[in-house]
């Protein structure tokens, strides 16, 4: 018999505030709780959710006083450590978003730390459950695409965007390739990467402590070639919120994964925009898309249900090559892997 899963999410910003409203409406869900530091945002989450929802200004407060079967971490990818590490000693099974940590170190002390424990550990790579990507995938697992020659990944957005909340804390291909790095991974089971070099700019986006964009290539142990570009740097009117594809071609066959267009543009007489219907839309006043999709799949999971989310060892493997993409645009020089 499936169990009501009582979650709690520590951070009460863009993305922990879906998270909270997706666990909240969802039936097989109890959200007991919200944590931020800025109590005034933390009680404004949950008065807004109602139900009982409790707020905390800290994970330790959280753990002294109620019981729960999983944690959502929703904080700055530098912040994960300290309570993903008191959560698992604490026998709590952890959903963090990506990428796992801001370093490799951290990444390993959250990996080992929730082995000891015993404890589930899942980390949201978010494409892994948009449809497009996924069923790219099965077309590799089905033999469709025989063996892989190169892939190209780009995730592009504008300026108004990720830099207006991320800007200055880790660079550009922590927030945005590390997306298309866990992807090609999962396609390339099987594979590891042997030698990774990048470049950057910081043009643009220079002054205020990020990079315009990032552009690596990788090989991998089958001889695969990949190819990333991200960029968050494109002007304020492009018509793309996130000018983003994946292609691949392979000895049998090819595909295209294209995610530059929502499907649904507005324009009026100031403005023009896209309108997101992928990933969280807000539908009937419940956020909705991929982020719905993999939250309901990580409380199955929770319960014992095998599904897509990325493990705590592979999203150790994301961050380790996109650490080595960032040290070769920073060095000018190849990283052997």
């Amino acid at each position: 018999m499936i169990k009501t899963v009582k979650v709690a999410v520590i951070g009460a910003g863009f993305m922990g505030s879906m998270h909270a409203s997706i666990f909240a409406s969802d039936p097989r869900a109890e959200l007991v709780a919200v944590v931020d530091r800025d109590m005034a945002r933390c009680k404004a989450l949950a008065d807004s959710i109602g139900k009982g929802v409790r707020a905390y200004a800290s994970h330790e407060e959280l753990l002294a006083a109620e019981t729960l079967d999983l944690v959502s971490i929703c904080t700055p990818d530098h912040l994960h450590l300290e309570p993903a590490l008191a959560i698992a000693a604490k026998g709590v099974n952890l959903f963090i978003e990506k990428p796992i940590a801001s370093t490799i170190e951290d990444g390993r002390r959250i990996v080992e730390a929730s082995k000891a424990a015993n404890v589930k550990l899942g980390v949201g790579y978010l494409l892994r459950f948009d449809p497009r990507y996924y069923k790219a995938r099965e077309l590799i697992e089905a033999g469709k695409i025989g063996k892989p020659i190169h892939l190209y990944a780009r995730r592009n957005s504008a300026r108004t965007e990720g830099p207006k909340r991320y800007a200055g804390t880790l660079p550009l291909a922590m927030h945005v390739t590390v997306h298309d790095v866990d992807m090609v991974l999962w396609m390339l089971k099987g594979q590891t990467p042997v030698t990774a070099y990048a470049q950057q700019t910081d043009i643009l986006l220079g002054e205020i402590g990020t990079q315009d964009t990032i552009a690596g290539v990788v090989r991998f142990s089958g001889g695969t070639v990949v190819t990333f570009e991200s960029a968050w740097s494109l002007p304020a009117g492009a018509r793309h919120m996130i000018d983003a594809r994946l292609e691949m071609i392979g000895t049998e066959g090819s595909f295209e994964v294209q995610c530059g267009d929502s499907g649904l543009y507005f324009a009026d007489n100031q403005s023009s925009q896209e309108i997101d219907t992928q990933h969280w839309p807000e539908i009937g006043g419940k956020v909705g898309g991929d982020l719905r999709q993999q939250l309901s799949s990580v409380l199955d999971w929770v319960n014992g249900v095998e599904c897509q989310v990325a493990t705590g060892e592979e999203a150790l493997l994301s961050l380790e090559l996109t650490q080595a993409l960032v040290k070769s645009a920073e060095t000018g020089e190849v990283q052997r892997l």
